[in-house]
């Protein structure tokens, strides 16, 4: 062993034409350390077509001692544990580089501005911001246009308050520095600029947290860098919309509303074209709060597909806009259209047609993603404004009724009539696994649906009404019933 010659740099398998190995700093001495125990800083090196560049790490050696590990051969060694150690931190540089070299060719430039954050004179072409408007159109062609207008909107406040980043100079200090100016503002010639509510400060750290994730999928971020934790003080905490448990019509509430639109009970004085667009608005609102609680995107594409048809006109099937890019083919929802459903659609809904939208009045045609998202907002915005408006003049109700509220609604009123949440957010669309949703949909045939959606209104007592609920006639008046349908 004496006679053996000892190594010097410890060395990995190549990737990408690109050679890692683990050596010491010869330029950078620990001064504090006495002369004959002098200690270098260790450096991964990356080399490729001549070009080398070397990353340091925080780990300090003598030449001995560094030495000693590199040549350390017997697994009895003592040494052979900090070996092993150092060659996984090889191996953790090369999986970086790994993900890189899927997508494009790595060169020493590229590889300095993923492991320093710098982009060096441009020459990587990569950065946090350039991943950040990859992902912007990226949800863009996926027809996500609402989605990358925000974050869109988040880039534009990361930069007035951060100023562009170069490269992937990117940490939790500096995304706690954009949080800190989102939250309190930051002064520019002299004015407060960047603060903004914290919901939509939430908002933007999520988007960033999206981007910080793809760029650790392209292997420019290390993972055990993630910045974000609601349960570590240490790192970013992103603040939670306000809780919605108000932010719903009861079950009365809603049968309420009902019976406004199955009367058409309307101020004569609103005019007959008002009152025709109003009837529309709250059919539109009430069909939201009995499909499940869609929102408008959903409506605006709902079909009558072969799920209609083969059910006999007596359920609907979709998937979520929202979550349609990212969930399985079996993350459907199933709606059935129980009768008061039914009697909705006989009054604004399109006659059925094999694949024909249902609601077509809501795009008007329309095929380009952006013009449709536009016509979408609109009509949320008169559905809200109407709706808001029936409340306030016709049911004297001191309420601010959007939207979201038929989501809430549906939520809220199957979970206090003791529907099992399992089948609540089934029906909403959650994302599950692959096998537990298909095992929701087996677990909950038409039948049962029927079942419990027909707790989201109360017409029992309602006139014209047919239903008669048996199971609570006693003996006597049993017997009544069926003296008058036999006459």
């Amino acid at each position: 062993m004496a006679g053996k010659k000892q190594k010097t740099s410890i060395s990995i398998n190549s990737i990408g034409g690109c050679s890692l190995s683990l050596s010491l700093d010869k330029s950078n001495i620990n001064r504090g350390a006495n002369t004959p125990r002098r200690k270098f800083q260790v450096v991964v090196c990356f080399t490729m077509n001549y070009k080398r560049y070397r990353h340091r790490i925080d780990i300090w050696e003598t030449e001995q001692d560094f030495s000693s590990v590199c040549s350390v051969t017997a697994g009895k060694n003592s040494l052979m544990a900090k070996k092993k150690e150092w060659e996984a931190i090889l191996e953790g540089y090369r999986a970086r580089l790994a993900k890189v070299a899927e997508k494009q060719q790595l060169s020493i430039p590229l590889i300095r501005t993923i492991l320093s954050g710098v982009d060096v004179g441009g020459e990587s072409g990569k950065s946090f911001i350039g991943i950040w408007e990859e992902v912007i159109e990226k949800k863009r062609k996926e027809g996500f246009a609402g989605t990358a207008e925000n974050y869109g909107w988040a880039l534009n406040s990361f930069r007035k308050i951060l100023g562009d980043v170069e490269g992937f100079s990117v940490n939790k200090d500096v995304i706690g520095k954009w949080s800190d100016g989102m939250k309190n503002g930051v002064i520019h010639n002299g004015k407060l600029v960047g603060k903004i509510a914290d919901a939509t400060r939430g908002m933007y750290l999520r988007t960033c947290r999206v981007v910080w994730n793809e760029c650790v999928k392209q292997g420019f971020l290390a993972e055990v860098e993630y910045p974000f934790s609601n349960k570590d003080n240490s790192l970013i905490s992103i603040p939670k919309g306000k809780r919605r448990q108000k932010s719903y019509l009861t079950v009365e509430e809603m049968t309420e509303l009902y019976k406004v639109f199955v009367e058409k009970r309307y101020p004569k004085e609103w005019g007959p074209f008002y009152i025709e667009k109003a009837h529309q608005s709250l059919g539109l609102f009430l069909v939201q709060y009995l499909c499940n609680g869609f929102n408008l995107a959903d409506a605006a594409r709902l079909e009558y597909n072969a799920t209609y048809w083969q059910e006999g006109g007596r359920a609907f099937e979709f998937q979520r806009k929202k979550t349609a890019a990212r969930s399985n083919d079996n993350s459907v929802v199933i709606v059935p259209i129980i009768p008061p459903l039914k009697r909705i659609l006989e009054d604004i809904a399109a006659k059925p047609t094999k694949g024909g939208f249902v609601f077509p009045f809501i795009f008007h045609g329309e095929t380009d993603e952006e013009i449709r998202r536009k016509l979408t907002s609109l009509e949320n915005s008169n559905v809200k404004d109407r709706v808001q408006r029936i409340c306030k003049e016709v049911l004297q109700w001191d309420k601010v009724v959007t939207g979201t509220w038929a989501r809430h609604s549906f939520a809220t009123n199957l979970k206090l009539a003791g529907v099992e949440e399992e089948y609540i957010a089934e029906s909403m669309g959650h994302s599950h696994g692959n096998d537990v949703t298909a095992g929701y949909q087996d677990m909950y045939p038409l039948e049962i649906r029927f079942r419990k959606n027909s707790h989201l209104l109360n017409l029992e007592d309602t006139e014209g009404s047919k239903k008669t609920n048996l199971d609570k006639l006693s003996k006597e008046e049993m017997k009544a019933l069926l003296e008058k349908l036999l006459g």
